[in-house]
C-alpha cells in the first residue's frame, strides 16, 4: 500500500471541506477545482501530485504552526491493550454456544477471565 497522502492527511485530519482548499489553491492556479482536489488526493491512482507551493500555501492557511497531521485518533478505551484471533465458522460458533452456556455476556469476559488465570499461572482448559 502506498504511503499516506499529505494533501488528504490535512483536509481530513483538519476537518476541513474540500472547497476550503480549492479557494486557498485557487489564488494561485484559478483552474485548481475540487475534481483536481480529488485526483491529488488520490495521486497513486491518476499519477498527478499537488505543487509544493500550493500545499505550502494550505499549510500556511489551515496549520500555520506546522501542525502535524494525523489520521490516527488516540485510544480513548479505559481499556487500551488488546488481543484477537480469527477462528473457523464452526468453532467461533462452538465458542459462543459454550460461552453462553457458561454465562459469559461476551468475549470481551472470557477473554479477561482467561487472561487473568493464565497471569496467575493456570492452565487454561485443554
Amino acid at each position: 500500500m502506498a504511503s499516506e497522502n499529505e494533501l488528504r492527511s490535512l483536509r481530513i485530519g483538519l476537518g476541513l471541506p474540500a472547497r476550503a482548499m480549492v479557494a486557498v489553491v485557487q489564488e494561485l492556479y484559478p483552474k485548481y477545482d475540487k475534481t483536481v482536489q480529488s485526483k491529488c488526493e488520490n495521486g497513486d491512482d491518476y499519477g498527478i501530485s499537488i505543487r509544493p507551493d500550493a500545499m505550502r500555501a494550505l499549510y500556511e492557511k489551515f496549520a500555520p504552526n506546522g501542525t502535524k497531521v494525523s489520521r490516527r485518533k488516540k485510544d480513548r478505551h479505559r481499556l487500551a491493550g488488546r488481543i484477537s484471533c480469527r477462528l473457523e465458522d464452526a468453532d467461533m460458533e462452538a465458542l459462543q454456544r459454550r460461552m453462553e452456556a457458561d454465562g459469559y455476556a461476551t468475549a470481551q469476559e472470557l477473554l479477561t477471565t482467561l487472561v487473568r488465570r493464565y497471569l496467575e499461572g493456570g492452565v487454561p482448559d485443554a
